[in-house]
C-alpha cells in the first residue's frame, strides 16, 4: 500500500450526506456531503473533502482542531464575540478546538479538510 494519498476529485468514492444538528440550524436546510479520503491508524487525525448548501448553523469544535482550504464558493464564518470573515475559494484557515460561531453559506461552498482529535 502506498504512503502516498492523492485526492481524485474526479472519483472522490462515496459520499456520507448529512446535515446540522436540529438545535444548531439557524436558517434554511442545509445539506452536509462529506467524501472520507484517510485517516490515521488511531483515527484522530482525518481528512477529505466536504461540501455544503445554503444556509446558517451553528459550529462547534469541541476539543476538534480543523485545517479547511476552500476550493469553491463564499461563506462567512463569525466566532462568537468576533467580527464575520468572509471565506471564498484559496482561503485556508484554522478553526482550532473551543471554536464556537456561525457558518453561514452564500454559495453552496466545498473544502478540504484535515482534522486532528
Amino acid at each position: 500500500m502506498s504512503s502516498l494519498v492523492h485526492f481524485n476529485f474526479g472519483n472522490l468514492g462515496t459520499p456520507r450526506v448529512g446535515a446540522p444538528l436540529a438545535e444548531r440550524v439557524i436558517e434554511g436546510s442545509q445539506v452536509f456531503t462529506t467524501w472520507d479520503i484517510d485517516q490515521t491508524a488511531t483515527g484522530d487525525v482525518r481528512t477529505g473533502v466536504w461540501e455544503v448548501t445554503p444556509g446558517a448553523y451553528r459550529a462547534i469544535k469541541g476539543t476538534t482542531w480543523e485545517l479547511c482550504v476552500i476550493l469553491s464558493g463564499v461563506s462567512e464564518i463569525t466566532e462568537d464575540g468576533q467580527p464575520p470573515v468572509l471565506v471564498k475559494a484559496g482561503d485556508t484557515f484554522v478553526m482550532k478546538p473551543g471554536f464556537e460561531g456561525t457558518w453561514r453559506v452564500i454559495d453552496p461552498t466545498r473544502k478540504i479538510w484535515v482534522t486532528k482529535d
